[in-house]
């Protein structure tokens, strides 16, 4: 059984993305069924704006500034085989947006490169290691977009 626990968009700003929770919950379903073979597994999202990811930048990882998406994992011991409490996804909307322009795509399609991004550090991927790590951190990010968006 898998648990998206906690969905939370400020300001209903998804109604402006034209994405509902519903299809949110089903995306990062496709996303991490595609890339594990989990049971079940719960995970957090938070989509909110520049001034609240900085303050959360700071608290959590000592960084006084915005960013577009932070990811918690959470590693969790004596869960049953098979299930896991992945962490939480954090998208700050107001860098989304401003990414999508000067990227050059829809709010819609920056909305899940990042949660896709954001998903792929809870699994256990990191671009940071090495030139290696981040390539294949993007070779999957693409195959993971390709499945979401087609």
């Amino acid at each position: 059984m898998s648990l998206i626990k906690n969905i939370y968009i400020e300001n209903n700003s998804h109604h402006r993305l034209g994405i509902t929770p519903k299809e949110i919950k089903a995306n990062i379903k496709k996303v991490v069924d595609h890339m594990t073979n989990l049971k079940g597994y719960e995970l957090s999202l938070l989509v909110t704006s520049d001034e609240e990811i900085q303050k959360i930048n700071l608290a959590k990882r000592g960084k006084d500034k915005s960013t577009d998406v932070l990811s918690f994992p959470i590693v969790e011991k004596d869960l049953p085989e098979g299930y896991k409490i992945l962490g939480e996804i954090i998208i700050s909307i107001d860098t989304m947006r401003k990414q999508a322009r000067e990227i050059g795509h829809s709010d819609k399609e920056e909305f899940y490169r990042l949660l896709v991004h954001g998903i792929l550090h809870l699994l256990g991927f990191d671009h940071e290691k090495s030139a290696y790590e981040e390539k294949r951190m993007q070779e999957k990010e693409d195959e993971c977009l390709q499945l979401l968006l087609g």
